[in-house]
């Protein structure tokens, strides 16, 4: 035998499963099937997280009100402007918070001369932001994702922890029916 083949002490390697023995792979593996509905249905990322704001391209003189309701930190720019494409200052920032110095007035952002003014605002949520194009050029405000896929939203991260424990799951079950297999 290698000594990795050795029964842990106490214990002699039969093949099978003695009575009153702890099952305990047969027991992960069905708290794990029972948890996987329910980790399919965690809600996904909060709102603020996952909703990828555009106000579509204004014309010179046109408009576009969003209203946050959520805590947020968004950052945004101008599509056909965007920083990939050499416009690197023309982004703004977005920061909705309880915090005391924040705004609960509604906030208008004019676009100018290829910029946002201001190109930073902090407000309450509940509040609402109005971007107004006083520019000659067509112009968009863009939340930028942080994922980097601009107009995909991330995944919802319970899909991914229930994908990841369906994997285990699955692979808890083959590792099983082959211990099986290999007692016939």
């Amino acid at each position: 035998m290698h000594g990795h083949d050795l029964p842990a002490a106490g214990h002699v390697k039969t093949g099978k499963m003695e009575k009153g023995a702890p099952r305990t792979a047969s027991r992960i593996t069905t708290a794990l099937l029972l948890l996987l509905p329910l980790l399919f249905a965690l809600p996904s990322a909060s709102a603020s997280e996952t909703e990828l704001w555009d106000s579509g391209e204004l014309e010179q003189g046109a408009n576009w009100t969003h209203a946050f309701s959520m805590a947020t930190n968004d950052m945004f720019y101008c599509k056909p402007h965007s920083p990939e494409d050499g416009f690197t200052d023309f982004t703004g920032w977005v920061n909705v918070s309880d915090a005391a110095d924040a705004s609960a007035d509604d906030v208008t952002i004019y676009i100018s001369d290829f910029s946002y003014e201001p190109s930073t605002v902090l407000i309450k949520p509940g509040t609402s932001v109005t971007w107004v194009n006083n520019d000659s050029a067509t112009h968009t405000a863009t939340k930028m994702n942080m994922g980097g896929h601009d107009d995909e939203e991330k995944e919802s991260p319970g899909f991914a922890v229930g994908a990841t424990v369906g994997a285990l799951a699955t692979a808890l079950i083959i590792a099983r029916l082959r211990r099986r297999e290999r007692r016939r």
